[in-house]
């Protein structure tokens, strides 16, 4: 997905691996996408502000199933991260895509719902 996001026209700046965020506590999304012109700056602690970030993406891992599908989307969704992705290590690899309604304050699965990671990878990005 890094490098998807590079060949699309997002810089080096704006992709970035583990990268820990202040969320009111801290979390490290396994690959976070930003806003031109505003890369991760340090917020109150040594996590980053979350001023630009557009895409938190988290692959769930065996142990972290709970905390990936629930409560980081929960977390994420209440500090107002527009997009949240979920990355399922099953026999397709499916991506679920969640953008935030605002008026609600959680995350609505895009209308294509979930996708195959080779289905997304032959798309262009959408955030």
């Amino acid at each position: 997905m890094f490098a998807w996001f590079l060949t699309n026209g997002y810089g080096p700046d704006q992709v970035v691996t583990d990268c820990g965020i202040d969320v009111g506590g801290g979390r490290v999304p396994d690959l976070t996408v930003w806003a031109k012109d505003q890369p991760p700056r340090p917020a109150r602690s040594s996590y980053a502000g979350i001023v630009g970030l557009l895409l938190a993406i988290e692959v769930v891992s065996r142990g972290s199933e709970v905390v990936d599908r629930v409560i980081k989307k929960i977390e994420y969704a209440k500090a107002g991260i527009p997009h949240y992705w979920i990355v399922e290590r099953d026999g397709v690899t499916t991506v679920h895509r969640h953008r935030l309604d605002g008026g609600a304050g959680e995350y609505m699965l895009e209308p294509e719902g979930a996708q195959p990671m080779a289905w997304l990878l032959s798309t262009t990005p959408a955030i």
